[in-house]
């Protein structure tokens, strides 16, 4: 059967309403009421069953930094506007842009026809199960490889790490296969739990990715939502939050020893030598009572846009699109055509546009501004929203045509996207850096959709066992 709307039984809906009123209950409600609101509205038009939920992960992890603040300013009893007099409204914009960005996407979403089940099965029938997971066993390590070679050659970084999504393209394409046929399970396990632990060797802490890809396979087959459901949802959330405050309060020294003390976002230690010093410092007990406070304040990413608001057009003047025009140039000229091309610094854009003197890539460490705020201080509080409805209209016309021409079949297209799209999680990207990675990523994608996936889908085409006779 195939439906529009994820079902949610009595006993879930009424939790639902109870949550959503309670929010009045807490300091900051009317803040965190709206945002409840903004998520349920966005969510329900989103997440349909059995089609790609890429674009859910999307809003689950803005949403998560955009309220991180409020939630952070309840923790510690203060006011919303503590260390900004326009983090409120910033927060409330922030909700406006997330509609701004992803209404693009749900119209574009919606117009895929429902799909069921049955369906997806009679594509992933169609698919070797056993030819996807070697594939994937492939570009597990020379991916891997590929992607800790990249900043070797930084002028082809950006090309290299769109390459790399071909890892996680195999991933979700063996994955569905694996939740369809019940096939393989214990092999995708195994590599799930790889992919976690190698994260942590990775300067970037690259172990979170890995849930996000598990998130959009278990999301796509969200068909109906009960009471039991939403409980283990809310438990499983208190143990990801506890996880993230105990990665908070290690971070950075693991961060330090990791790169030695050479001030570089590099790893310069072996992973054994990693592994040893991540156990000898989860086992150490941790007195920092602000490790809770550094988590949301970590979390969240709507600060930056409060203090752009404090700062422009008071001390810096609105950019009138100059900021936008000069990220998208910046990101369109190859090196090769401007041996002069600076290199990228989030840091001296945030700085500029906050007042905030924060340190530089050359100390270790990058502060981004984040793609709201540049979009604010080029066209201030009502203009902001004129980018972001172009990014959605962005996305939703290639998230589209991925998922209507990249092959013949669902799964297929589905884990195309899921790996296009999954790096524009993060509300922190700033337009310099989401211009580039966005643009690098569709050209790549583009060619592999027109001179790799046609070859791909026939290698991995599912051949009946040839029947001996006597």
């Amino acid at each position: 059967m195939k439906q529009r709307r994820i079902y949610f039984d009595s006993g879930a809906q009424g939790l639902l309403l109870l949550l959503l009123i309670s929010q009045f209950f807490f300091d900051n409600g009317i803040y965190l009421f709206v945002g409840a609101l903004v998520f349920a509205f966005l969510l329900d038009r989103l997440q349909q069953p059995y089609k790609p939920s890429i674009f859910t992960i999307v809003l689950i992890f803005h949403f998560l930094q955009v309220s991180a603040w409020i939630w952070m300013t309840n923790y510690l009893g203060v006011d919303v506007n503590y260390r900004s007099p326009h983090s409120g409204l910033a927060i409330l914009l922030a909700y406006g842009g997330l509609i701004a960005l992803l209404l693009p996407v749900i119209y574009f979403h919606n117009k895929i026809p429902p799909v069921s089940f049955a369906t997806l099965k009679k594509h992933a029938d169609r698919l070797s199960i056993q030819k996807t997971f070697i594939a994937y066993v492939i570009a597990f390590f020379s991916m891997n490889a590929l992607g800790a070679a990249a900043f070797s050659y930084s002028g082809l970084a950006q090309i290299i790490f769109s390459f790399v999504k071909i890892k996680w393209f195999f991933y979700l394409l063996f994955g569905f296969q694996v939740v369809i046929k019940r096939k393989m399970i214990t092999e995708f396990l195994i590599f799930t739990g790889l992919e976690f632990v190698l994260g942590f060797f990775s300067y970037f802490s690259d172990f979170k990715t890995v849930f996000f890809f598990i998130a959009c396979l278990a999301l796509t087959f969200l068909v109906k939502v009960s009471l039991k459901q939403l409980v283990y949802a809310v438990g499983s959330l208190i143990i990801l939050v506890f996880i993230g405050i105990t990665w908070t309060s290690i971070k950075g020294e693991y961060r330090a020893y990791l790169n030695q003390g050479s001030n570089s976002q590099t790893v310069q230690v072996t992973q054994e030598d990693a592994t040893n010093k991540l156990l000898e410092l989860v086992g150490q007990e941790k007195k920092d009572s602000s490790a809770a406070e550094s988590f949301f304040n970590r979390m969240q990413y709507t600060w930056h846009l409060a203090k752009a608001m404090d700062h422009v057009p008071a001390v810096v003047p609105y950019q009138e699109g100059d900021n936008w025009l000069e990220s998208i140039t910046f990101s369109l000229t190859p090196r090769y055509f401007n041996p002069n091309k600076p290199r990228y610094d989030a840091s001296a854009k945030a700085t500029k546009y906050t007042g905030i003197a924060y340190l530089r890539g050359q100390s270790g460490v990058s502060f981004s501004l984040g793609y709201f705020a540049d979009s604010y201080v080029d066209f201030g509080y009502y203009g902001m929203f004129i980018p972001l409805i172009l990014i959605g209209f962005v996305y939703g016309f290639t998230y589209f045509y991925f998922v209507k021409t990249s092959s013949n079949n669902f799964i297929f297209n589905y884990s195309v996207v899921g790996a296009l799209f999954m790096e524009f999680n993060a509300l922190e990207m700033d337009s310099t850096y989401l211009a580039g990675r966005l643009f690098s990523s569709l050209l790549v994608f583009i060619v592999l959709r027109h001179f790799f996936f046609p070859w791909l889908i026939r290698y991995l085409a599912y051949e009946e066992p040839q029947s001996h006779s006597a």
